[in-house]
Parts: C-alpha cells; structure tokens; sequence
C-alpha cells in the first residue's frame, strides 16, 4: 500500500489527537472468530494501542464465540447486540 500510516484514517492521526479510546471497526470484528487475517490485524492495532496508553472497543460483537475471542485479545469494551441490544431512550 502507497503512504500507508498517513492521511486521517492511519496511525499516525492517533499520534496528533491522543484519543482515550478508539472503536475497532465492525468489519473486522464481526468474523474475527473465523478469519485469521481480521484476528492478526485486529490483536495488533489492540496491541498498539495500548502500547500508547489508548483503550479499545470492539463494535459488533454479536455472539459468544467473538466475545470469548475479543476477551482473549485484550479487547478493552465491547458494544453490540451479545451484550444488549439497542433500546429506545426515555
């Protein structure tokens, strides 16, 4: 890939901002549990992360088996329908 690590998407934006916390992309965690190329990116951005002090979440964790997987990586929250399911607010 061209300029990889540049532009507002990349790491180098989390360098500037200093985030709390980043929300890992739904499409990478939807089949993490099956789709070791989604594990491996998804263990080493956690990894990175942290690494600079940033928590993570994971969106789209819809059954236990991505759950347990997400747990295993160091996942730090979770959102999606395995924990509750969106609701109307009063």
């Amino acid at each position: 890939m061209d300029d990889f690590g540049t532009g507002y998407s990349n790491f180098s934006y989390l360098a500037d901002i200093h985030p709390d916390y980043i929300k890992i992309d739904g499409s990478l965690i939807k089949t993490i549990n099956k789709n070791k190329r989604y594990y491996t990116i998804v263990k080493h951005v956690n990894y990175f992360a942290h690494d600079l002090g940033i928590k993570t979440i994971a969106e789209f964790v819809h059954n236990k088996e991505v759950y347990d997987v997400l747990v295993e990586l160091g996942i730090d929250g979770f959102q999606g329908y395995y924990i509750e399911e969106p609701r109307e607010v009063i």
